[in-house]
């Protein structure tokens, strides 16, 4: 089948070398095969941001410790403290892979950034990543944010996470979250809008891939449509923290956040979204890589900092 290339060029060139290290099937590779050949192509990144301060700590939740790592552009108070919850289909990422990312957001945004290393499918499956999402959260909020407004930040799998743990803080009361930024988020396990349909063909991640996602994360069928792995599937919005979204034009996931886009809109909660025409899904984290990332990220890094310095608001786009 003939797959519909972006017209990015640099885009097209991260595509051709992962078709040339990840072009078969996710499921037929398996979870420990995808991993080692994804953090192989990760690890030729350029030269880290330096910080004030970098350091890993322990959190400990529900179910034992939440590696997490802080990352501190300048010494002194933060304009605000971004929790970074990693994509990967709730099966691939890690601390060390978004570290380049993180250094980058920190030193655009002014911000603390806190990258967390929730638990991974298939050893560890849903709700587990959301547990340690949540738990994670509401310790940085304690224990680090303090005052300063709080912004929940995720990409694809953790687009579903960040989501999650939103509706929580609504639920809850608290925290209180300044802004969520969902980039390319899923939401929806049904897999059923047409843009699965229309970009489903194996870029850097097809609709078979996502299925074998699914069936890792959450083998019981039935439990897909509860709001912890299908944040797009609850009704009552209202009231939920302003949101901020990226979606890629040649993304599977594509409809599903828009359609979560309009809602939320159509509930009164102030959403911006950001939409990328000639790149795919996974584009956002790859700084130094891709000129459209790079200006993506800057882009959205000046919009966090804008909420922060608002105590939340985020002005339309």
């Amino acid at each position: 089948m003939t797959v519909e290339l972006p017209s990015d060029p640099q885009m097209q060139a991260v595509i051709g070398v992962f078709r040339q290290h990840l072009g078969e099937p996710m499921r037929e590779l398996g979870a420990a095969e995808v991993r080692t050949r994804r953090a192989a192509l990760r690890s030729s990144v350029p030269p880290a941001v330096e910080l004030a301060e970098v350091r890993d700590i322990a959190v400990s939740g529900r179910s034992g410790e939440v590696p997490v790592r802080l990352y501190r552009p300048q010494d002194g108070p933060s304009a605000g403290v971004v929790v970074y919850l990693h994509g990967g289909g709730w099966v691939l990422g890690s601390l060390d892979e978004s570290d380049t990312f993180c250094r980058v957001f920190a030193g655009i945004t002014g911000c603390d950034v806190v990258s967390v290393e929730y638990r991974l499918a298939p050893e560890h499956t849903y709700p587990a990543a959301v547990e340690d999402a949540d738990d994670a959260v509401r310790w940085i909020a304690r224990e680090l944010a303090g005052d300063a407004p709080l912004v929940l930040m995720g990409d694809s799998a953790g687009g579903t996470l960040a989501a999650a743990v939103a509706q929580h803080a609504r639920a809850d009361g608290s925290p209180q979250v300044a802004l969520q930024v969902l980039v390319y988020p899923v939401l929806d396990h049904r897999m059923a809008t047409p843009s699965y349909t229309e970009r489903g063909g194996k870029l850097l991640i097809s609709a078979d891939d996502m299925d074998w996602f699914w069936s890792v994360y959450v083998p019981d069928v039935e439990r897909r449509a509860e709001p912890d792995a299908s944040p797009g599937l609850v009704e009552d919005l209202a009231g939920l923290a302003p949101a901020l979204f990226v979606v890629a034009e040649f993304d599977p996931m594509r409809d599903e956040a828009l359609d979560y886009a309009r809602r939320l809109e159509s509930a009164g909660v102030p959403t911006t979204v950001l939409h990328y025409d000639t790149v795919a899904h996974g584009f956002f984290p790859m700084a130094g890589t891709l000129a459209v990332a790079d200006n993506a990220i800057r882009t959205v890094g000046l919009a966090v900092a804008d909420a922060c310095r608002a105590g939340g608001a985020v002005s339309r786009g």
